[in-house]
């Protein structure tokens, strides 16, 4: 396989985030509706952005991304939430994921941890994080639409 490059998702990559949030969605069976293609203009392509996303491409194609957002834990304290990553299938094991993951480190030199969530249902990410050296911790996610 080609090198695949890491770039700032743009405008052109619009329809290929939709896909991958309503893929990644349908993987962790949520009961609750996705408002991120209703969203993805206010919330992303505008003037401050709420959220930072990277995508990964093989010969100018999106084949993967990841979205993140920082906050800040007392304990560590800039944090990395890894809201959504994902890989098209026929791209997973040739190291996407990987490259995607040193990107997030490269674009945000300043954090001191990168945190996600994912169902425990959805095998391949739990493998894909316990590969590059992700650790379950022992806390309960919590959510609440407000």
């Amino acid at each position: 396989m080609n090198k695949i490059s890491i770039i700032k998702a743009t405008k052109k990559h619009r329809e290929f985030l939709i896909k991958s949030n309503s893929i990644i969605h349908e993987i962790s069976e949520q009961d609750c509706g996705s408002e991120f293609a209703k969203r993805i203009d206010v919330d992303y392509f505008c003037k401050t952005p709420k959220f930072y996303c990277l995508i990964a491409e093989y010969n100018n194609i999106p084949v993967g991304t990841i979205l993140y957002s920082k906050m800040y834990w007392a304990d560590d304290g800039e944090v990395l939430w890894v809201s959504q990553m994902f890989v098209e299938k026929e791209y997973r094991k040739h190291g996407v994921a990987i490259e995607l993951y040193k990107a997030l480190k490269a674009f945000s030199p300043e954090a001191n941890v990168i945190a996600c969530a994912t169902g425990k249902g959805n095998a391949t990410m739990n493998k894909v994080l316990k590969g590059i050296g992700f650790k379950i911790i022992d806390m309960n996610f919590f959510a609440k639409k407000i």
